[in-house]
């Protein structure tokens, strides 16, 4: 977005368009963040929980499951496999923070919960515009004693992530099958819920329900827009009331590669040698898989477009209104999750529970959005109020007959 590479074309990014119309403004001033997101093993999150209460951030925490496949040898000494999908509990911290100091925070998350290792988790950041009361601060002192000592970590570029929300129950683990067998990268599989598409199939939507199975994965960017078409074909996305998803870019990370687990024969699984060649070569390229004349063939699913992500964190009884707001300029694709809030050390603690809503919609909706949403949110006088913007370069959700 920002971090631009002066060589590079430019691209129409909407994002970049808010900022520039709110400052125009002069009512709201968007902060140009970076938007932390750590998907970990449930028994290494009170290190972290530790660690953000000293950073002093407010950090949003998200339940949720991963997915690896669990390969086992056939009984009775039979040749071959079986396979089977594991599920193991996570936790998904979200949090912002100055762009300059995303980095240096992901190699401290890193020495701390040891995310080199596969098997543990996954940490990313996303650049974008965020409205809040104030614009994130950390404990910068604390934060350069905690990475004293601390080995710069391998983070990969050149990144996509991509999120599929699912309407037919059960559909979240057959796209996280397809994911693995793709050898794509760990599934992350949430529960939301959603009123986009559901409320404008008339009678049909008693069919649908408002639970969504979130799927989330990481993968390296040039192959992004063939697998998720590959997915919308495979979960047939491209029929009415079954889901949609999209894409938003990440700028750094480190990447959980353990697909597998269970005894391993060789002196190197697939994932460790993937993991190695990654660092060998500095980041994911070499990894392409698909040719161009598969692209071409599965081209005609999905339409690339300027899309944005608009993510509304709020209290419970502010984020229907917030949302409703959204959808009456036109805004589909919302799935709303629950999710704890944790404050740092200075910061006054929150009791209740708060709601994250995540909206896709159109570029030529975005500002009209955001108006709305400006006009009707309290981040003025609320300190945990969150409203962010993050360019998706694609997006399909299906057309209605």
């Amino acid at each position: 977005m920002d971090n631009e590479n002066p060589k590079k074309k430019k691209v129409f990014s909407p994002s970049r368009t808010v900022w520039r119309t709110q400052m125009g403004k002069g009512i709201y001033t968007p902060h140009r963040i970076s938007r932390i997101t750590c998907i970990i093993n449930h028994l290494l999150s009170d290190k972290i929980i530790d660690f953000l209460k000293n950073l002093n951030v407010v950090v949003y925490i998200e339940s949720g499951r991963s997915v690896r496949q669990f390969v086992k040898q056939r009984p009775f000494g039979l040749p071959g496999e079986i396979a089977n999908l594991q599920n193991a509990p996570v936790d998904i911290f979200r949090f912002s923070i100055p762009r300059e100091n995303s980095k240096q925070v992901i190699e401290s998350i890193n020495a701390i919960a040891e995310l080199h290792k596969m098997g543990r988790g996954t940490i990313f950041s996303q650049d974008l515009m965020e409205f809040s009361n104030e614009p994130p601060t950390i404990n910068l002192s604390f934060l350069s004693k905690s990475t004293v000592n601390i080995q710069e970590a391998n983070l990969q570029t050149n990144l996509a992530y991509v999120i599929c929300v699912l309407s037919i129950p059960g559909s979240g683990e057959n796209l996280a099958k397809i994911a693995l067998d793709l050898g794509i990268c760990v599934p992350l599989i949430t529960i939301g819920s959603g009123n986009d598409i559901r409320d404008q199939l008339g009678l049909i939507r008693i069919t649908i329900s408002a639970e969504k199975e979130i799927v989330h994965l990481v993968m390296p960017e040039q192959d992004s827009s063939s697998i998720v078409r590959l997915l919308i074909e495979q979960a047939r996305l491209d029929r009415p009331g079954r889901g949609f998803i999209y894409q938003t870019p990440i700028t750094m990370g480190l990447i959980d590669t353990r697909l597998k687990i269970g005894r391993q024969k060789d002196a190197a699984s697939v994932e460790q040698i993937i993991a190695a060649i990654d660092q060998l070569k500095s980041g994911t390229n070499w990894r392409k898989r698909l040719d161009s004349d598969h692209e071409n063939k599965l081209g005609k699913n999905l339409h690339p477009q300027d899309n944005c992500e608009i993510s509304i964190i709020s209290d419970e009884d502010r984020i229907d209104r917030l949302r409703e707001a959204c959808m009456k300029v036109g805004a589909t694709g919302a799935t709303t999750s629950r999710v704890l809030p944790k404050v740092g050390k200075r910061e006054k603690q929150i009791t209740s529970a708060m709601i994250r809503s995540a909206i896709s919609v159109p570029a030529n909706l975005t500002d009209n959005v955001v108006d709305l949403l400006l006009e009707v949110s309290t981040i003025k006088n609320d300190t945990t109020d969150r409203i962010q913007v993050l360019d998706s370069p694609a997006a399909y959700v299906p057309h209605l007959e």
